[in-house]
């Protein structure tokens, strides 16, 4: 199982979980959003109804599952279910208990929010697998504030190639998630992060 989580609102985790549940040909995405504030909304292809509490959607290999109540309890993989993805959204206190097998962190491209993200991997136990992840980079590298801010686990993680920027896409940043495919600049950084995934699983 992969667990995207964002160090803050905003940040594209529910981009960056979509984008990496479909380069890894995963079977589902479930998004743990408030119900009314899913990112995916508008992403599925063929919605399917609602199931205990769960709103199912796909689009093309991928099961889309988003809260259709607080409530609700994650529903369980049957045997034939592949890979599962879970959008975390914001990272939450008991990050431990969702087990993940491998961590996506998702930071934005800002001094605040590469802070927070070297926080955040700082209180992690070093037995977690992560692939730390910057989005919405405005070029091939990161700007001279944002990168002169970059901590210890964040440069050890670069050091290790694990570390991943995602380029800018405006039209998602305006538009939103769609049924159209994502901007090619996003596939091709969620290949990469895909790879980090599975070196790690």
């Amino acid at each position: 199982m992969v667990a995207v989580v964002g160090v803050a609102g905003g940040v594209g985790a529910t981009v960056v979980a979509l984008a990496v549940a479909e380069a890894l040909g995963a079977s589902r995405l479930v998004e743990f959003s408030a119900p009314g504030l899913s990112g995916l909304a508008a992403a599925s292809s063929v919605e399917l109804g609602t199931r205990q509490g769960w709103i199912i959607g796909s689009r093309g290999g991928v099961q889309l599952q988003r809260l259709a109540s607080s409530d609700a309890v994650m529903l369980a993989a049957s045997e034939a279910d592949g890979l599962t993805v879970m959008d975390l959204g914001l990272w939450p206190d008991d990050l431990a208990g969702t087990r993940p097998g491998v961590l996506v962190a998702v930071a934005a491209c800002s001094v605040p929010s590469v802070r927070r993200l070297e926080a955040r991997l700082d209180q992690l136990k070093s037995s977690v697998q992560v692939v730390p992840v910057i989005t919405a980079v405005p070029g091939r590298s990161l700007p001279k504030p944002v990168g002169g801010v970059l901590g210890p686990s964040i440069r050890r993680s670069a050091a290790a190639g694990r570390l991943v920027l995602v380029p800018e896409c405006s039209s998602l940043r305006v538009g939103g998630v769609t049924v159209d495919p994502l901007p090619r600049r996003l596939q091709s950084a969620a290949g990469v992060i895909a790879s980090r995934v599975k070196e790690l699983s």
